[in-house]
């Protein structure tokens, strides 16, 4: 079945969703861009349109029945983090399992939906899904560039349901640097002392024309290389990121009948890393956390990653306005990295035939580990280490229409959201993998394996959605109700060979349809304090390779929330507690996640399990007498999980009912306070996250499975020059904290060690 043109049609497709945005003012003839109050949080601004597509949009955060979090950009430049993990620390319920120490990769879950890729959590930037395919595969081996954003909104539980399909945990949605509305420019660089240097520079503004509209541009870079943190006497370490973004709008100017925006945004980015999979042994990591074994000397990553969009944003009258948004995205990556080893001319024993069981078990698997370790005069047996090239070509494409109208009915006020979305993307995997020996601490090739033999397949997917919102305000009540449908289908095609004949050897078809309800009320006692709380239907679908008829089911949860907030007297307090009760939940065997004995890709039941918790958030500015200002916040989360059912299969292996799901500590608590001047000031933050585990289990931690608890304590400096010239200092790991991050895939893996930096913005 063709669900889809193919990634190669890029220009056809998205030529079709533009011109479709083109056509629109006329059939319209309006303006669409909402007028939004000047309570628009920053990073939303009226003339990019956001307003109706997100959870934010012009409402203040104490009118949404749910947890939703908002960093605006001066937050970000704060500590001016470029790494997502330190980004979202100060967001309760964020689970966050760190791989490379600076969030190339990261792997985020919300509130113990599983961490792996981030594939439960929706990830977007300016409303678009930025998964390199969300449906046919969802892990996020693509992320965008954080530090280049100029705001962040983390939405669980009911806002989920408005960005959907997978609504369980929720969506981190990016917003990148808005046209100015006025000639404006940035440029910031900073230096380390771990060898790395990173620069954001744009320039932008809009401008008056003959023609009945006003013309705006952006144009944009951030470019990020180091050397790493950590060694490889053979072979290199760190990485190098360039991204650009080119933005083109136009807008009517301010006499026109109607309000109306369209705005054009291309971005590219390249990406080399010198990463791997493979960790350590725990005796190595005692002795020395930061080395690498000789095995990993030829991992390399090469990426690139491309967006194409357009948004329409106009009024179609005082109370009703629409958005239109075309997009598509490319990626194609290549992997090469160490994945396999076949132990079958040394030991032999069945118990040291992954790397994962060599590291674990080091002293059973001593010749097998002396291979990894490859020291100087050592030369193991032919086709021992099995190096993967993990090619793989993604694209994404779709089209969204908004229709946003408020009315009233009686003494009822209905703020109506009506949204469609046509999307369809697909993956193409055509990967080999080369055998090698190590011959005195140099890997060396000895079987050279075609394309495609491998792993030769073709996934696609095929989604359509529609969403309907009614916000009703009534005296103190606030009642939102939201009701999303979509039908999904998805296709894979498998070759056992690697040619590509007419018949592939193998075809998986699935269709889900989902009706996803949520219901959420706020009531405002007045003096700032409200109370809030909604229950919403969770899903998540199982991805293309998984299989109907062997019993795969889609995930499925009800989500409960309760809680209230307090905002006054320069004082804000937010208490929510939730329950996330899952009927089913799936795992999915991928490589990150050190899946050697299940097929990457497929997914499989867990079984039923619950996660329940409570998250605190309490923010106060302190005003001193010598006009200093003292700024103080608190994140807090506790977190329990509970698998429910016993279940055994090849990605989670044999599960326990009452055992805990890995990678969710029960406890984690940020706490930020600084001091501000007229012409400088000082943040610290620390981050504490208690102990979890590797793998699920219950009761006492095992050694060889915990990850224990560390607290992170980062600080930022800056002082001005001048009013647009500002000198900055910041060290990242201050007390240079050594600490496990992961056990996965491969071994144990270390967190950053400190790192300073000096730089300096300016801004026009």
């Amino acid at each position: 079945m063709a669900l889809f043109t193919g990634a190669r049609s890029k220009a056809a497709s998205f030529a079709l969703g533009l011109s479709s945005l083109a056509i629109m003012p006329a059939m319209a003839g309006t303006n669409m861009g909402a007028n939004a109050p000047a309570s628009l949080p920053a990073p939303l601004p009226a003339q990019d349109g956001y307003d109706v597509i997100t959870v934010i949009g012009t409402r203040a955060v104490s009118e949404i029945p749910g947890s939703v979090t908002m960093i605006s950009g001066a937050d970000l430049a704060k500590e001016n983090y470029t790494d997502i993990n330190r980004v979202l620390r100060v967001v309760p319920g964020i689970n966050l399992q760190e791989e490379d120490g600076y969030g190339l990769r990261p792997n985020i879950g919300l509130r113990g939906s599983g961490t792996d890729r981030s594939s439960k959590v929706q990830i977007m930037e300016d409303g678009v899904p930025m998964a390199p395919a969300p449906f046919s595969a969802p892990a996020a081996y693509y992320f965008p560039v954080v530090g280049r954003m100029s705001g962040v909104e983390i939405t669980k539980s009911a806002g989920a349901v408005k960005y959907g399909p997978v609504t369980t945990a929720g969506t981190v949605q990016f917003f990148s640097t808005p046209i100015p509305d006025v000639p404006a420019g940035k440029a910031r660089i900073m230096l380390s002392d771990q060898d790395r240097a990173l620069g954001h520079f744009w320039v932008g503004g809009r401008w008056q024309t003959q023609a009945p509209f006003e013309v705006g541009f952006l144009l944009e870079t951030f470019q990020d290389r180091a050397e790493g943190f950590k060694t490889l006497d053979v072979g290199q370490t760190g990485f190098e990121i360039a991204d650009y973004v080119a933005k083109l709008g136009f807008y009517s100017k301010p006499s026109a009948l109607r309000e109306q925006s369209l705005v054009f945004k291309i971005q590219r980015s390249d990406e080399t890393a010198d990463e791997t999979y493979l960790g350590l042994m725990q005796a190595d990591f005692n002795t020395n956390p930061y080395m690498r074994y000789r095995a990993s000397q030829k991992d390399q990553l090469r990426a690139k990653h491309e967006t194409y969009q357009a948004l329409y944003n106009g009024e179609l009258g005082a109370q009703s306005s629409i958005t239109l948004l075309a997009y598509r995205t490319e990626f194609s990556r290549n992997w090469e990295k160490l994945d396999r080893f076949d132990n079958s001319a040394l030991s032999g024993s069945a118990a040291c035939n992954s790397l994962g069981e060599i590291l674990n078990t080091p002293t059973l698997c001593a010749q097998e580990l002396e291979v990894l370790v490859g020291a100087d005069g050592f030369v193991s047996p032919d086709d021992v280490l099995g190096i993967r090239q993990n090619k793989r070509d993604y694209f994404a494409q779709g089209v969204q229409i908004a229709l946003a109208h408020e009315i009233e009915t009686g003494t009822l006020n209905h703020a109506l959201t009506f949204s469609a979305r046509l999307h369809e993307d697909g993956v193409d995997r055509f990967q080999e993998q080369d055998q090698y020996r190590i011959d005195n601490g140099v890997l060396v090739k000895t079987t050279d394996n075609p394309p495609g033999s491998q792993s030769n397949r073709l996934s696609q997917a095929l989604a359509r959605s529609a969403y309907v919102e009614d916000v009703m305000s009534f005296g103190a009540w606030q009642v939102t109700a939201g009701l999303r449908y979509g039908r999904i289908e998805t296709e894979q095609r498998r070759w056992n060979t690697p040619d590509r004949s007419p018949a592939p050897d193998s075809v998986r078809d699935n269709a889900h349809d989902i009706l996803l309800p949520s219901l959420g009320a706020v009531y405002d006692f007045g003096n700032g304090f409200t109370l809030l709380g909604n229950v919403t239907k969770g899903f998540a679908p199982p991805g293309p390779s998984s299989r109907a008829s062997d019993g795969t089911e889609p995930e499925e949860s009800v989500v409960y929330e309760l809680g209230g907030r307090y905002d006054g007297n320069g004082l804000a307090l937010e208490a929510i507690g939730f329950l996330t009760d899952y009927s089913n939940l799936l795992a999915e065997c991928t490589n990150s996640s050190g899946g050697s004995e299940c097929v990457i890709g497929d997914t499989e039941n867990a079984g039923k399990a619950q996660v329940y918790g409570l998250e605190l958030i309490a923010k106060k500015d302190f005003q001193l007498d010598n006009g200093l200002t003292v700024p103080f916040s608190l994140v807090y989360s506790y977190t329990k999980t509970e698998l429910q059912s016993t279940v055994s299969n090849s990605i989670f292996g044999t599960v326990m009912a009452g055992d805990e799901i890995p990678y969710v500590p029960e406890h984690q608590l940020t706490l930020a306070g600084g001091l501000t001047g007229d012409r400088w000031g000082f943040d610290l933050s620390a981050n504490y996250v208690s102990e979890t585990r590797d793998s699920p289990g219950q009761g006492a931690i095992p050694d060889n499975e915990r990850i224990e608890g560390r607290t992170i304590v980062d600080s930022a400096l800056y002082y001005d020059i001048k009013d647009n010239l500002r000198l900055h200092l910041k060290a990242d790991n201050i007390f240079d904290k050594t600490y496990l991050a992961a056990r996965r895939p491969y071994g144990l893996r270390p967190g950053k060690p400190r790192e300073v930096f000096v730089g300096v913005s300016f801004e026009f």
